[in-house]
């Protein structure tokens, strides 16, 4: 038998989800930035956020055609980040050992501007290992929900929930 636990959640959404679910248990839950899903031991739950009223949607298992997990490639900012790291250093060592006999104004700008480029590629690096795309395809359904902005890691429990 699998142990399954009701996701921790503020007491009034959880009396709300409680209502909603009746006396299933919720199995793994995601929220984007438009919809929160919950995934049930039968049904999915999807609900629009910032919505007034309740505007939950049950889509049994059986009816979901495709589920899609989609992140983003690491390869641009981390060119990015190893591109300004390569041009920090030559911009340091060039000055520094004087090879070249020239004023420290430009150079100073530019390795900091080297510096910038790099910490910042490595921010968006990190973010886009953390965020990801859920995209859900229903059978009867022509257009996908697609849950944007979600936890890769929440995601990823929707999965194996739905899974099995």
């Amino acid at each position: 038998m699998v142990k399954r636990k009701i996701v921790d959640s503020s007491p009034e959404d959880l009396s709300n989800l409680q209502r909603l679910v009746g006396p299933e248990n919720v199995l793994a839950h995601c929220a984007g930035v438009n919809y929160q899903v919950y995934v049930t031991d039968t049904r999915l739950l999807v609900g629009k956020r910032f919505a007034t009223g309740e505007k939950f949607m049950n889509v049994p298992t059986a009816s979901i055609n495709t589920l899609e997990l989609i992140t983003k490639s690491l390869l641009p900012p981390l060119t990015f980040a190893v591109l300004g790291a390569i041009a920090s250093f030559l911009i340091w060592w060039f000055p520094g050992t004087r090879m070249l006999p020239l004023p420290v104004f430009p150079y100073d700008v530019a390795m900091l501007a080297g510096l910038v480029v790099f910490a910042g590629s490595l921010v968006v690096a990190w973010w886009r290992v953390g965020i990801a795309v859920l995209r859900i395809r229903i059978n009867d359904s022509q257009n996908p929900i697609t849950v944007k902005l979600v936890s890769t890691s929440k995601a990823e429990a929707v999965f194996k929930a739905l899974k099995g």
